[in-house]
């Protein structure tokens, strides 16, 4: 088994929107939007329900995750 057959992980729906103002030395200024959905990981249960992860079980899940996808990218079973 892998964390891929452990895991679901996706994003949203709620939205981000992260606004900063720089200011430049000639006096003007940049703003800068970014708007994101933050990453939710689910762990799959037996009977076939999708659990939430927090916190440092997410953050483990997610490097577990990402190391699969890695692998698989690379051609390794």
């Amino acid at each position: 088994m892998t964390a891929l057959d452990d895991y679901f992980v996706g994003y949203g729906p709620t939205q981000v929107h992260n606004i900063e103002v720089h200011e430049k030395p000639d006096g003007s200024s940049v703003i800068e939007t970014v708007t994101y959905k933050p990453i939710r990981v689910f762990e799959k249960c037996p009977d076939g329900s999708l659990v939430e992860l927090f916190d440092e079980a997410k953050d483990n899940a997610l490097t577990a995750f990402w190391a699969d996808m890695e692998r698989l990218s690379n051609g390794e079973n």
